[in-house]
C-alpha cells in the first residue's frame, strides 16, 4: 500500500499540505520575501487592513464580486448549452458517437494555445473574423466586449466535462419510464419535467457547483485575453488581483497570503453547500 500511496502522499505534502500551512503562517507575518521565514509576527493585522484599508477593500473585494458577477452570468451557460446538447445526443441521431466526441475536444486542448488562436482570429487588426464579416470591431480594446470573449472562451472550454456528467445521468434513466408515461398520456414537456429533470437533479447540481467554484478561481483566460485591454480594474478577478500583489514592485506577501484564505473560505463555503445539498 505505501508503494503505491507513496507518490500521491508527497505530491499533496509538497503541492498541498505545506502551501497551505505555509499561507496560513505568511497572512499572520510580516513576510518581505528575502529568506525563507518570516522576519516577525503580524497577528490578524493582514485580514483586518484587507477589510478596513481603503484602498485593499475596493481592489480586493470588488474583484471578487467581478468574479461572483462573471460566474452568475455564465454558469448558466455552462450548464445549460451541455445539458441540451446531451439531450440532442440522448436521441442517438446519425454520427452521435462522432459529435459526443468532438463536444469534449476542447477541454482537452491547452489554456494557452487556445487562447492565442482566439486572440489571432479575433484581432482587431488582421483577425479572421473581422476580415470575413467586413467589420471593425476591437474585441478587446473595450471592457464588456473583452469581458465577452473571456466568457466565450470560458464556456467553450469548459463544455465537454459538463457535457460527459450530464450526458452519463441522462443515459442512467431508465426508458421503461418515458414509455409508461406515454402510455398514461404524458407530453414531452411533462416527460422532461417529471422524468428527465428528477433523473439528472443530481448531476445539475455537481456541475451547478463545481462549475461555479472553477470560476471563482478564474484567472488564466484573462490573463490571456484581457491583458492588453485598457481599463484594467475592470478587467482583474480575484486570483488576479492577488497575483498581482505578489509579482508587483512592491510586493504584499502577508496581504496576498490573508485575501488568498479568504478567498478559499468562500469557496470552501460553497463546496460545503454542495455536499449538503448532494449527500444523498
Amino acid at each position: 500500500i505505501s508503494v503505491f500511496l507513496g507518490p500521491y502522499l508527497i505530491s499533496f505534502i509538497m503541492f498541498f499540505l505545506f502551501p497551505f500551512i505555509f499561507g496560513i503562517i505568511i497572512s499572520l507575518s510580516k513576510f518581505d520575501g528575502t529568506s525563507f521565514m518570516p522576519s516577525g509576527f503580524n497577528g490578524l493585522n493582514n485580514f483586518i487592513m484587507i477589510f478596513t484599508n481603503r484602498v485593499l477593500v475596493k481592489d480586493f473585494w470588488g474583484s471578487v464580486w467581478t468574479t461572483i458577477k462573471f460566474a452568475l452570468i455564465i454558469v448558466p451557460l455552462s450548464i445549460l448549452i451541455p445539458f441540451g446538447l446531451a439531450m440532442l445526443i440522448k436521441v442517438h441521431p446519425p454520427g452521435y458517437k462522432f459529435f459526443r466526441a468532438a463536444i469534449y475536444v476542447p477541454g482537452i486542448f491547452p489554456l494557452t494555445a487556445t487562447g492565442l488562436i482566439l486572440l489571432k482570429m479575433f484581432s482587431f487588426q488582421n483577425g479572421f473574423i473581422n476580415n470575413f464579416f467586413n467589420i471593425s470591431v476591437d474585441w478587446f480594446g473595450e471592457t464588456n466586449l473583452a469581458w465577452f470573449m473571456v466568457g466565450l472562451f470560458c464556456i467553450w472550454g469548459g463544455i465537454g466535462g459538463n457535457f460527459i456528467i450530464l450526458n452519463a445521468g441522462l443515459e442512467n434513466i431508465d426508458n421503461s419510464l418515458y414509455e409508461a408515461s406515454q402510455v398514461d398520456g404524458s407530453n414531452k414537456w411533462q416527460q422532461f419535467r417529471y422524468i428527465t429533470l428528477p433523473g439528472v437533479r443530481y448531476q445539475l447540481l455537481l456541475t451547478l457547483f463545481t462549475t461555479f467554484i472553477g470560476y471563482m478561481n478564474l484567472y488564466g483566460q484573462l490573463f490571456i485575453l484581457a491583458s492588453n485591454t485598457p481599463d484594467q480594474n475592470a478587467m482583474k478577478s480575484a486570483i488576479y488581483r492577488i497575483q498581482d500583489l505578489l509579482m508587483g514592485s512592491s510586493r504584499s506577501f502577508g496581504y496576498a497570503s490573508a485575501m488568498g484564505i479568504c478567498l478559499g473560505a468562500i469557496i470552501g463555503f460553497i463546496a460545503v453547500l454542495q455536499m449538503i445539498m448532494t449527500k444523498d
